[in-house]
């Protein structure tokens, strides 16, 4: 088995763990008397801890000051993008199902996706925006709007 086929399972494994976390950042959220906020530090308390004693059972060094300094200070956009999807998600699914939440997250994925490559953003490849992909965007449309009939 070739490296790419590989990439594309962690690819479909991590995709198919979002609507795990929906349904676990729900069920939380409801134990805690709807508390989103409460459930999101929470969350985030038990991803810190891992990250940690991820760090710790690597020889990854810990980046300078100067090396963290260096850094656009647009690349730290994702601690807020994660907090702001972890609030969406646990507010969102209780109220209009994990089903239709996440094909909305998905869809949003993939019209954000297409506008990156397309224009090379973030310092990222550029991939042209072509017919097929396009075509693509609009069948992931289609499919939220399938997959909000009841």
């Amino acid at each position: 088995m070739t490296t790419t086929p590989l990439l594309w399972l962690l690819a479909l494994v991590a995709g198919a763990l979002i609507p795990v976390q929906a349904a676990a950042n729900t069920a939380l959220s409801k134990s805690l008397g709807e508390n989103v906020p409460f459930a999101a530090m929470t969350l985030f308390a038990i991803a810190g801890g891992i990250t940690a004693l991820a760090l710790a059972l690597t020889s990854t060094p810990i980046p300078r000051l100067a090396e963290l300094a260096s850094a656009p200070w647009w690349s730290y956009l994702g601690g807020v993008i994660v907090a702001l999807y972890v609030f969406s998600i646990t507010f969102l699914a209780p109220r209009i199902g994990v089903g239709a939440a996440i094909s909305f997250v998905v869809t949003g994925q993939i019209l954000a996706a297409l506008t990156i490559d397309h224009f090379g953003l973030f310092r990222s490849l550029t991939f042209h925006l072509t017919p097929p992909r396009a075509i693509g965007a609009i069948l992931m449309m289609v499919g939220v709007f399938l997959a909000l009939r009841r």
